[in-house]
């Protein structure tokens, strides 16, 4: 130390690689997003992802030579420990659909539903998929200046929507919403429990266990009772559900007429239903029904007709730029009429839409071996696929007069309506919009309460104690260590809440003590 150190110092202090702090903090919520769509993640892809984030991150920085990083397995395990990831499964080997587990489930729920004596009316599924409704595709001028724009976080509102309908399709329930207001401005002279949808709420408008919960018992089980009393069947049910982490384990017995059964892990693009076409279906649809209302809009201002009319061949460079602005006034002058009340009521118009045949034709994988007289039922309409659905939307697309719609591709569609697998200069963006609108007010509204932390510590010893029974001493260990490890961040914000009210300032103390005048002693008088 004293030949490193320099004489003159008063303080060492160690700088770390901003660059890497900012990669680890955004490949963290890259983590959670995919845990929550239940998507599979392996070491190699985590690694290639981090390397894409700190080579963004350092573009964003303006840092043209930033220091090595090779994402080695050390640093992953470092950074799992650091951050304490230990309910985000990271793969040794490289993730893939378990084609295993898809073939042997169908024939397991064929036994099931032939000892259950389900039918196909009897049989939903549900699934969740995110919304950009306000998404626009990349080529046109409105995306490609978004960093320009004030309004650039416009385009990343999301909503996530709850998919249910039955085997048959002669049931498909009405749609759940999850947004992130009660009630938005849009709805503000409504009653919320009146829509033509479920209203759901949710801080970052996911899906989560205590939510899934609560559409259970309030959205799924009156809705299905309803339905069960106008067909006039028994009020028995067979609820399928992916494995992800926003359902909840206690939904498998919520119910004594609902029997819910989990899809294997990795297998629900082969075979859950509502990933078989029927979610891209209604988003193509959706995204039609926007760019027609958007060419509608725009084709019906007396400034654009008169821009149109003008001879293009005559046009100076001002004149151009003159015709991008008024095209660029009237988009945002669409974008604040195109409310999130509107998008839901497209989304409903698009779901109402889906015919019979469409729904029954994307339940053929998971229902296989079902016995023909099963099928055997009259089946309206044709199926709805995706490829027609995506060019009506491309055509509908391509026929906006603004500047970039006339090349839209089927590509860019299927970018705008699929769950995107966020990119590493997307995260970065968001991060940096969400630095912005993240102010001093909105951490105030967001404040956590010091009781909240209490309670929440008191819910976790109340689960040691319950479980606390357990034969097997070794498990009920190994839950209790990784659950203390997974609440330390907040039992350290108890502590430090504990000891900032114990502490006092000078003031404070002075205020409360005042000092009194010295009072003189004998001797000295």
């Amino acid at each position: 130390m004293n030949i490193t150190k320099s004489t003159g110092a008063s303080m060492i202090k160690y700088f770390h690689n901003q660059v890497l702090l900012k990669t680890e903090k955004l490949l963290v919520s890259y983590l959670v997003r995919q845990a929550r769509r239940n998507m599979a993640v392996d070491t190699r892809s985590v690694k290639e992802y981090a390397r894409e984030l700190y080579a963004a991150v350092s573009r964003k920085m303006e840092i043209t030579e930033p220091k090595p990083f090779n994402a080695s397995s050390g640093w992953l395990q470092r950074f799992k420990k650091r951050n304490k990831i230990t309910n985000i499964n990271i793969g040794g080997e490289e993730a893939s659909v378990d084609r295993v587990a898809a073939r042997e489930f169908p024939p397991f729920l064929r036994e099931f539903m032939e000892e259950g004596q389900y039918t196909d009316d009897q049989v939903f599924n549900m699934d969740e998929s995110g919304l950009f409704w306000k998404k626009l595709p990349s080529k046109t001028f409105v995306v490609k200046n978004a960093s320009k724009c004030r309004g650039r976080k416009l385009q990343k509102e999301c909503i996530t929507v709850l998919f249910t309908t039955n085997a048959s399709g002669s049931c498909k329930l009405k749609l759940s919403v999850i947004h992130t207001t009660r009630k938005p401005h849009a709805y503000k002279s409504m009653d919320m429990t009146k829509l033509n949808v479920h209203w759901l709420t949710a801080r970052k408008a996911w899906m989560f266990s205590t939510l899934s919960v609560s559409w259970f018992d309030d959205c799924f089980v009156p809705d299905v009772k309803k339905f069960c009393e106008q067909q006039n069947v028994p009020i028995k049910i067979l609820l399928l559900l992916d494995n992800a982490p926003g359902n909840s384990p206690l939904l498998l017995d919520r119910h004594p007429n609902i029997k819910v059964v989990f899809l294997p892990p990795n297998t629900t693009s082969i075979i859950q239903p509502m990933d078989q076409e029927l979610i891209c279906n209604v988003k193509a649809a959706f995204s039609a029904k926007k760019f027609k209302l958007l060419n509608d809009y725009t084709n019906t201002k007396e400034e654009l007709c008169n821009l149109s009319d003008t001879n293009t061949d005559s046009k100076s460079k001002d004149d151009e730029d003159q015709q991008l602005a008024e095209q660029e006034v009237l988009l945002k002058q669409f974008w604040r009429t195109f409310n999130v009340k509107k998008a839901v009521d497209f989304l409903v118009e698009a779901w109402d839409q889906l015919s019979v045949a469409t729904v029954r034709h994307a339940w053929r994988h998971v229902l296989q071996g079902i016995p023909g007289i099963r099928q055997s039922k009259s089946v309206t309409g044709e199926v709805q696929t995706v490829a027609v659905a995506v060019d009506l939307a491309r055509e509908a697309a391509q026929s906006v007069t603004a500047a970039g719609f006339s090349e839209t591709t089927n590509d860019d569609i299927l970018e705008v309506i699929r769950d995107p697998n966020v990119t590493t200069d997307e995260m970065v963006d968001d991060d940096d919009v969400s630095e912005e609108a993240g102010g001093a007010s909105s951490q105030e509204e967001r404040r956590l309460s010091h009781s909240n932390v209490r309670g929440a510590i008191e819910c976790i010893e109340k689960v040691k104690l319950l479980l606390s029974d357990d034969p097997n001493a070794n498990r009920y260990e190994i839950f209790t260590t990784q659950l203390l490890q997974t609440m330390e961040p907040y039992i350290k914000v108890y502590h430090d809440n504990i000891n900032t009210s114990r502490q006092q300032s000078i003031t404070e103390f002075f205020a409360r003590n005042p000092p009194q005048p010295a009072q003189a002693s004998d001797s000295d008088r």
